[in-house]
This record gives C-alpha cells, structure tokens and sequence, in this order.
C-alpha cells in the first residue's frame, strides 16, 4: 500500500516535528520536514509530495501564502495552511492560493485527519474532472479539424467533379445543336468524351467512397492466396486494354513489361487491395510517359535486408517486393513530401488528366496490408515506386 506523502512546512522545529509525529500515527508518510519557503518549493520541484502542510508566517523572503502560490501555479500539488492568525486580512490573502483547507493552531489530531483527508479527496476529484476536460477539449478540436478536412476534401472533390460534369454538358449541347449538321465521325468523338467524362467521374466517386470506408475503419480485410505472376499478367492485360488518353494522339503509349524475380510465388494478400495499389502505380506510370518507353513491374521475394532498399524496412516474416517503373516526366523533388496527400498534384503534370486520388489510395491501401511505399524520381528520366509488403507463404487450390 503506497503511503500519502506529506510535506510539512514549519519554521518552529518543535511543532514540526510534533505534526510529522501525528501524521505518521495517522498514516500518511513524511516526505520532509522544511523550514522556510524557498525550500518548500525546491522541494515540490523535485520529490512531487502529495500534500503540503503550509505554515502562513514563514521566515524568510517567501512567506507561506507566496510559496504556496508558486507551488499551486507550477506543481498542482494542493495546499493546507497551519496558522495561529485567523484575522480577516490573512485569510484574504491566503484565499488568493485557492487552498484544500485550514488548520488553527492548536489542533486536534482528529480534525488534523479529517481535513487532510477532505483536501486529498477533493484534489483528485478535480484532477478528474481537469483530465476529462482536458480530454474534451482535445476531442472537440480533433473534431473540427476533421470536420475542416473533410469541408476541404467535399470542396475539392466537387470542384474535380465539375470538370467532367462541364464536358458532359458542353458536349451534349453541342450534339444536340449540331445533330444536323455533323457527320457519324464527329458525332461519335463527342460522344466519346461523353463518355470518357462520365467515367471519370464514376472513378472519382468510386475513390471517394473508398476512401471513406478506410479511414472510417469500415474496409474489411478479406486474405487469399494469390498466384502473383498469373495476378500480375492479368493486371497488366486490363491496364493496357484501357483506350489511349488524348496525351497519346501525338506519342506513343509506353508497354508494360512484367519481371518476375520468383516465379510461382503465391502469398496471402487482399487480392481487392494488391489490385488497388499495382493498377494505380502501372497506370500512372503509362499516363506519365506520354513520350512512349517501357514501363515495368517487377516483384521479388526478400527475407532480409539489402543494400539499395532505401527506407523501407523487410520485416522479420520476410516481404514481397514490388516495383513500378517508368521512363516518364518524372516528380519535382519539391513535389514528393505530399505526393500521397488527397487531391494533390504535381507541378509538372500539365494538361495530362488526373484527380489527384490515386496515390493516397495508395498510400491507404499498403498500409492497410501493414507494408510501406516509396519513390525515387528524376526529372525527365522517370520514376520509380517500391511497395514492400509483409509475406505470408500460401498455395493455391
């Protein structure tokens, strides 16, 4: 059992060492015994006691009431005042401190007991209450500022939606007043931005919505053994099925190609998230290099650390790594500390299309999976992304 620690503050020795006499009889240990003011704050400073028993005349150039204020303001550790004086002025001077109690000399032991016990109740029951307010102060301002990003996020995604949703518009208009008059072909290149803008804006709810189920912590996990090489060949087909953006009019779309390190590996992974984080990363990497090139997944089996890993740890069970590079534009090194961030775009992107969603998707998706994603960039050579993931040995059925 852990005895309440007393500091007893009086500058007559004999009477101080009487009340330390009676505490210790009632109970509560003595953490000291000090003579002036000066010390009775050290002593706070660096022993934390649980009480203090205050003389008001103190000796000294810090009289009881002044120490008590300095204690109460730094150390919150509550104050009861021994006094002899109960004359109106002391008093009012002493009430400025916001004392737990008083106690005139001479006392009973009884009322010595009862009042120490009263003032260290109530300190912890204002230490409570301070805690919990405390508490809600910061979940009301946690609060806000979640409801100001989410304001910022709502703003922004429908200034992203505005855009398709004008040529959308725009385009039917212009069909329609023009139905007469234009041949099949333009007709159909309308259309097709149509539908291209419709798109895009079904992508850009679909990655709203899914960002929303993980940080809301609603995105369930769902393990399965995954065949990467057929997974990744698969991948790669779908992305490079996706009608050419109008950045290749004038280019050529880059091919992607597949390095498999450990071929018929098979992992347990989310197969919903792995898809998320590679179809993202390969297609950005086709999207950014509209000058053509080979862009290229690579993935490999490391149970330990390697020179060149950079940043990314290999956790102890071993990890997958996968790797997504290009020969593009590059990242503006000013640009990669958000990059991940919501909405965010680089400065060099231009008129290439985008919302700004898919890294931070990303970013959300491999740490769902417990892995870590990196970047290495130069401008005007390309990039490459590092996802490393935490390997989990599975067979297929």
């Amino acid at each position: 059992m852990n005895l309440k620690r007393i500091l007893v503050v009086e500058d007559e020795i004999i009477v101080a060492e009487d009340i330390a006499f009676r505490l210790r009889r009632l109970g509560y240990a003595v953490s000291a015994i000090v003579f002036q003011g000066e010390e009775a704050i050290q002593h706070c400073q660096f022993n934390q006691p649980d009480l203090v028993l205050m003389d008001i005349v103190l000796k000294g150039a810090v009289d009881g009431i002044k120490a008590a204020e300095v204690i109460r303001e730094n150390f919150q550790i509550p104050i009861v005042f021994l006094t002899a004086y109960a004359d109106d002025k002391t008093l009012q001077k002493a009430v400025v401190t916001e004392p737990f109690g008083y106690i005139l000399k001479p006392f009973k032991e009884k009322d010595l007991h009862t009042t120490i016990e009263i003032a260290l109740h109530r300190h912890q029951v204002e230490t409570k209450i301070n805690q919990a307010l405390e508490t809600s102060e910061k979940m009301r301002k946690i609060s806000q500022n979640q409801e100001k990003i989410q304001n910022q996020y709502v703003s922004m995604a429908a200034h992203e939606l505005r855009r398709p949703l004008s040529t959308i518009l725009l385009s039917a208009d212009s069909l329609q007043f023009n139905r007469d008059r234009w041949n099949e072909e333009t007709k159909l290149k309308y259309l097709n931005w149509i539908q291209s803008a419709a798109e895009n804006m079904n992508q850009l709810i679909e990655d709203m919505l899914l960002i929303g189920r993980i940080e809301a912590g609603k995105f369930q996990l769902k393990p399965t053994a995954v065949d990467l090489e057929f997974f990744c060949r698969r991948l790669i087909e779908q992305v490079q099925e996706k009608p050419p953006d109008m950045i290749y009019e004038q280019g050529i779309k880059p091919q992607v190609t597949l390095v498999a390190e450990e071929p018929n590996l098979v992992a347990i992974l989310d197969r919903q998230l792995l898809q998320i984080i590679l179809s993202n990363l390969l297609s950005n990497a086709i999207k950014y290099s509209p000058e053509g090139g080979e862009a290229r997944l690579e993935f490999s089996l490391k149970e330990t650390e390697e020179p060149g890993d950079g940043e990314l740890s290999i956790p102890d069970t071993g990890a997958i790594v996968f790797r997504v590079r290009d020969r593009g534009i590059g990242i503006p090194e000013e640009d990669r500390q958000k990059l991940f961030e919501m909405f965010y775009r680089c400065g060099n992107v231009g008129k290439i299309p985008g919302n700004g969603l898919g890294l931070a998707i990303v970013k959300q998706a491999v740490e769902l999976l417990s892995g870590s994603i990196g970047v290495e960039s130069n401008m005007g050579e390309g990039t490459t992304f590092t996802v490393v993931l935490p390997y989990i040995p599975g067979e297929m059925e």
